[in-house]
C-alpha cells in the first residue's frame, strides 16, 4: 500500500501545469482595464399584471355634468388586465407598448339633485343602472439622453461603474417620450324611462419626460440582482370627436429576485377631458399597478 502512495504521489507532482490560457474562467471574471464589456443591445421587459383603478370625474350628455364615482356611484375598484412591454436597444432606445380594458356597473338609487342624461331624467331617489367601459392600447418611444453613471461621463468611475456580466451597477436615466395612445369609452344609463347608450372614441398624441433609476447591488443583498424606481408624465390633444386631451401618469418600483424574474408595485393614471357630440367626459382611471416582472 506504501508503495502505491508513493507512485501516486509521483506521479502527481510530475504532471505538466495546465497554460494559463487553458485555466476555466470564473463566471464573475471582471474584465481587464482597456477591455470592453459586454453590451447588451436588445433587452425585453415583460409586465402581465392588474391593475386596480376607479373611475373619478365627471360625464355628461346634453345637461349638466354627472360625479361618475358619486352621483353615478361608479366608483368600484375594479380588477383590470393591464399588460406593458418595453424593448430597449443599445442601452439607449425604449418602445414601450400597454394596453388595458376596464369596465364597472351598477344598480342603485340616484342620489343628488335632479339632473339629466340624454333623454332620461334623474331625480333623488330614482332607481337606475350604469355602466362604464374603457379600453385603451398605446404606444411611445423614449430616448435616454443623459445617463450620468454611463461610460464616459464624470460619474462613470472610469469602467469600475459595471458588473460581471456588462450592466452598470449604477444608471440614472432622463428620457424624452412621445407616443400615441388610443382610448374609446362606452357608458350606459338605464332608468324607468329608457336607456342611453353613448361614448366616444379619440386618439391623443402626447409627449413627455421619463425618469428611471437602476441599482445592482452585486450580491451585497441576496435575493436581489436589480432595484429599478421609474416614473413619467406624458400629455397631449385627444383626436376624434370633438377633441379634448390627454394625460398619463406612470409610476413603478420594480424589484428583480434574478436578471429574468421579479414583482412591480406601481401606479397608473390616464385623465381624459373630451367631448363627442353631445357626450362629454372630464375624469380617468387611477389606482396601484402590480405586475411581474419578465427580463430577456
Amino acid at each position: 500500500m506504501s508503495g502505491l502512495l508513493i507512485i501516486l504521489a509521483t506521479t502527481a507532482l510530475a504532471a505538466p501545469a495546465l497554460p494559463d490560457s487553458q485555466e476555466p474562467a470564473l463566471a464573475t471574471e471582471i474584465p481587464l482595464p482597456g477591455q470592453p464589456f459586454r453590451q447588451h443591445s436588445l433587452e425585453v421587459t415583460l409586465l402581465p399584471g392588474v391593475w386596480l383603478p376607479r373611475m373619478v370625474g365627471t360625464t355628461a350628455l346634453g345637461g349638466n355634468p354627472i360625479r361618475v364615482n358619486d352621483e353615478f356611484d361608479l366608483n368600484a375598484n375594479e380588477a383590470t388586465p393591464n399588460v406593458e412591454l418595453t424593448i430597449r436597444k443599445d442601452e439607449i432606445w425604449d418602445l414601450w407598448f400597454g394596453a388595458f380594458g376596464f369596465s364597472t356597473d351598477v344598480s342603485a338609487a340616484f342620489h343628488g339633485s335632479t339632473q339629466t342624461f340624454g333623454s332620461l331624467v334623474l331625480n333623488d331617489g330614482d332607481p337606475y343602472t350604469a355602466s362604464l367601459d374603457m379600453t385603451s392600447v398605446a404606444i411611445d418611444l423614449s430616448v435616454a439622453v443623459w445617463r450620468p453613471y454611463a461610460d464616459g461621463h464624470s460619474r462613470s468611475m472610469g469602467g469600475r461603474n459595471r458588473t460581471w456580466d456588462g450592466h452598470y451597477i449604477a444608471d440614472l436615466r432622463f428620457s424624452p417620450q412621445f407616443g400615441m395612445r388610443y382610448i374609446d369609452v362606452d357608458q350606459s344609463v338605464t332608468t324607468a324611462g329608457g336607456t342611453e347608450d353613448t361614448g366616444g372614441e379619440w386618439l391623443a398624441v402626447y409627449a413627455g419626460l421619463m425618469l428611471e433609476l437602476n441599482w445592482r447591488p452585486q450580491e451585497r443583498i441576496p435575493g436581489l440582482a436589480l432595484f429599478q424606481m421609474q416614473g413619467s408624465f406624458a400629455a397631449g390633444p385627444a383626436l376624434g370627436g370633438d377633441g379634448g386631451v390627454m394625460w398619463q401618469v406612470r409610476a413603478g418600483l420594480t424589484v428583480q429576485m434574478t436578471e429574468m424574474f421579479g414583482v412591480m408595485f406601481g401606479y397608473r393614471l390616464v385623465e381624459l377631458n373630451a367631448d363627442n357630440g353631445p357626450y362629454t367626459i372630464n375624469g380617468g382611471l387611477q389606482g396601484l399597478f402590480l405586475a411581474g416582472s419578465l427580463r430577456f
